[in-house]
């Protein structure tokens, strides 16, 4: 179909960085190799990083910001405004990711321009996109300006209710699934045991934890069950990533008599050799807008034991994924330690989860879904 000049804007872009970024970066990538002309307008979080970058295909338009977050707030909503009149009318289409003063100056440069724009929501709840803007001074009636856009896209259908009950239409928001890379075949038992030498892991069940050291997280909860799980099995816990807990869980590991069966990776720009490396993956989290890591996780072929967050909340009952009770701590680790012992449901409950994430979350299809989105708000303009 015909090709399009899109202009992605998100106040932080990779390298590094988190879901959202990963997620802006993705879908970059794809709709430039359909032959699209994508431009991503961001801000310069690191002053290493160069103000102008090309990148298979993409170009990335860094702009300067600060640190102390008085000042940063309204200086990002200048530039957002400033980037934003400088390059809408070199657009059809106008692509935010979050909620961010950054994205309300571009917003708003692209509604004096007349272009569409569509706002990507990328976290939900008490710490989401909207609360924040709501509970930060200045920012606190920022809300209504937001909605100038012309679509929402919510990631869950949890999300998309949550924007109905704040005052946007039901035609301004649209449920798109974030995305995922495609992933090779998942690990043989060969591959496993050489990933696990090449990172230093003894050979034994392996259960990993890839997301941020947080209590809303659930790290707690796992390490609570540990001890009872490496009680009965001969098993090992990595956990990949870094945040708040890392001094407490450290200390933990200090005072702990099985502190030779947990290893604290630490944050890993790439976690792909420690999904493919692992048996298990465990996330009981407390609150998620999407659960990137949980549909990574599966991509990998591995079995998934997590609570009904995010995504987990719109799959059917039969989805191949074990839901946790944190609020039982025996059923917990009664849960965990049936997938440990059996082998063969482990690997049945892999194979299944690879196949259903594939045919729901590829790159293409959910491109195909912005494509439509971005056609369909370009030609109402008309």
């Amino acid at each position: 179909g015909e090709t399009l000049r899109i202009g992605i804007v998100i106040q932080h872009f990779p390298p590094q960085l988190g879901g959202a970024e990963r997620q802006a970066e993705l879908l970059a990538s794809e709709l430039a190799r359909r032959g699209n002309t994508v431009r991503v307008i961001t801000t310069r979080h690191q002053r290493e990083l160069p103000a102008h970058e090309n990148t298979k295909q993409v170009t990335i338009w860094r702009l300067p910001t600060v640190s102390p977050r008085w000042l940063k707030l309204p200086l990002n909503l200048v530039t957002g405004f400033y980037a934003g009149l400088k390059v809408a009318w070199q657009l059809d289409v106008v692509h935010a990711h979050c909620l961010s003063p950054f994205v309300l100056g571009a917003l708003l440069a692209a509604r004096l321009a007349r272009r569409p724009v569509l706002i990507k929501i990328c976290s939900t709840g008490e710490r989401g996109d909207i609360s924040r803007i709501r509970g930060f001074g200045p920012t606190t009636s920022l809300w209504p300006l937001y909605r100038l856009a012309d679509l929402f896209i919510a990631p869950t259908h949890a999300v998309a209710r949550e924007l109905l009950s704040e005052g946007c239409r039901p035609g301004q928001v649209a449920v798109v699934p974030n995305l995922l890379q495609d992933q090779a075949a998942p690990e043989t038992g060969e591959g496993k045991r050489r990933l696990r030498q090449q990172l230093g892991l003894p050979e034994k069940t392996t259960l990993v934890y890839v997301g941020r050291l947080h209590q809303g997280k659930g790290v707690w909860d796992i390490l609570s069950a540990w001890p009872v799980i490496r009680e009965r099995y001969d098993a090992q816990l990595v956990l990949v990533g870094d945040g708040p807990e890392r001094q407490g869980i450290s200390q933990w590991r200090r005072e702990s008599e099985i502190a030779d069966s947990v290893t604290l990776a630490g944050y890993q720009a790439d976690p792909d050799p420690y999904y493919r490396a692992a048996d298990i993956f465990v996330f009981p989290s407390q609150s998620e807008s999407f659960g990137n890591a949980i549909v990574e996780a599966m991509s990998h072929g591995l079995a998934v034991a997590t609570t009904p967050v995010g995504v987990v909340k719109d799959w059917q009952e039969d989805a191949p994924v074990l839901r946790l009770d944190t609020s039982h701590a025996a059923s917990f680790s009664a849960l965990v330690g049936e997938l440990i012992e059996d082998e063969k449901r482990r690997s049945h409950l892999g194979c299944a989860a690879a196949e259903f994430i594939q045919g729901h979350y590829g790159v293409s299809a959910i491109c195909n879904d912005y494509l439509d989105h971005y056609h369909r708000l370009i030609n109402a303009r008309h």
